[in-house]
């Protein structure tokens, strides 16, 4: 049996899972799209369309979809419809799957109906897991993401928050930047990464020096030991590798109680309310 994977811009532990087992990759042509529906809410509506003509027209002899991302969801309803008998996995459709949680009737109606053709879900944590449960009636298995090797260094620690990670509204960095501005115990905080948010936090960056930012880097290691915060409060997130390499290296970690590594977390570690900061 032949599997493809499918998505418009592949997580790096994704796309090594769909290599190991021996997938056909697919990048989807649909990235600066769904980069738009972040900033436009009224993107959101019109997109799966798109998505939708993409996946009739695309010819797939595999046996298997491997789904990564929202967009490729639309893909593979499509491509079910003219070819009933292919199994649709969903891999991490976890944050897509919480958002039903708040969505609106037409939302959730559209994603119910594509989650019907769904076969089965790979969820990466149990916290999603329990989450998509109580909305589908089908296979759902478990699969951790791994984190990076890192480790702890000779490296000053020193008064500085930090976050890395993905610079979109979901990750609540608005939120972020205005309690490292008045949080008095950080001298800087750090902020590494790209996204639909960037002008806007290189904006703050300018104007006040105590945040700082550093763009997209590698070598995520040296903040990682340089700092003495992380901050990783979204209020869902599936399970953010972030989150295990600050820990092994030592630095502190505040996560919020409904991002999947909170499971792994002693309490002392987790937000229950990520408004409130006391």
């Amino acid at each position: 049996m032949k599997t493809l994977f499918l998505s418009h811009k592949p997580h790096e532990v994704h796309l090594n899972f769909a290599k190991t087992i021996a997938s056909n990759i697919k990048i989807t042509p649909f990235n600066n799209l769904v980069a738009l529906s972040k900033k436009y809410q009224a993107i959101n509506y019109i997109y799966p369309f798109f998505c939708l003509l993409y996946g009739f027209i695309l010819q797939v002899p595999e046996d298997i979809i491997l789904v990564d991302g929202g967009s490729s969801l639309w893909i593979a309803l499509a491509i079910k419809i003219k070819k009933p008998k292919i199994k649709f996995i969903y891999l991490d459709g976890d944050l897509c799957i919480t958002s039903m949680q708040k969505a609106g009737w037409l939302e959730r109606t559209a994603k119910n109906f594509a989650f019907k053709k769904v076969d089965g879900i790979i969820s990466v944590s149990e916290t999603n897991k329990k989450i998509a449960k109580k909305f589908f009636d089908i296979a759902i298995e478990v699969c951790n993401p791994y984190s990076k090797e890192l480790s702890t260094t000779n490296i000053e620690r020193k008064n500085y928050g930090l976050f890395i990670g993905r610079l979109d509204p979901d990750k609540n960095i608005k939120r972020i930047i205005d309690f490292a501005k008045q949080c008095p115990y950080f001298e800087k905080f750090v902020i590494v990464g790209d996204g639909v948010l960037k002008e806007y936090v290189k904006k703050i960056a300018l104007i006040n020096k105590k945040i700082e930012y550093l763009g997209e880097r590698n070598d995520v290691e040296k903040f990682y030991n340089e700092c003495k915060f992380l901050l990783h409060i979204p209020d869902n997130d599936p399970y953010p590798t972030t989150t295990m390499e600050a820990l092994k290296c030592g630095c502190f970690t505040i996560v919020s109680k409904n991002s999947g590594t909170s499971e792994i977390f002693n309490e002392i570690f987790i937000i229950e309310n990520p408004n409130n900061f006391n």
